[in-house]
């Protein structure tokens, strides 16, 4: 099983709804084959501080994708911050997923299928995503 790196991002404004999902995913991404030290936890003051936060995860850190422990509040905020996320995916070529523990396990399947395109795909062609993210 592949080894990756996955940053979690809290959001303190919905902390209860956060912390009440952060062990499960967290074990979650364990039981897929993330050690411990490949978990990065990261916090974003309100919803629409998220999409910096996820840049900041992506040129910062070497994480392979994003899990935001978020509820769907129906917001401005939050509709805002699934645009920018949406583009941070396209521009960085990194999965970004959101929601609740069940959020692991999709970006642990996405970057697999991300890994394997790539290693798939024809010589002249070589997107080497590392040097993205």
């Amino acid at each position: 099983m592949a080894q990756y790196k996955i940053g979690i991002i809290i959001v303190d404004e919905q902390a209860e709804f956060a912390h009440r999902h952060l062990a499960a995913t967290t074990e979650s991404l364990k039981a897929l084959g993330c050690t411990e030290p490949n978990i990065l936890l990261r916090h974003a003051p309100r919803v629409y501080n998220v999409t910096l936060t996820t840049q900041f995860l992506a040129e910062y850190t070497d994480v392979d994708a994003v899990v935001i422990l978020a509820e769907d509040d129906h917001t401005p905020a939050y509709e805002a911050m699934l645009y920018g996320v949406t583009k941070l995916q396209i521009a960085w070529n990194m999965p970004v997923t959101i929601g609740d523990c069940s959020a692991a396990a999709e970006a642990i399947e996405m970057v697999a299928m991300q890994s394997k395109m790539e290693a798939e795909a024809p010589e002249n062609i070589s997107p080497d995503r590392k040097s993205i993210n």
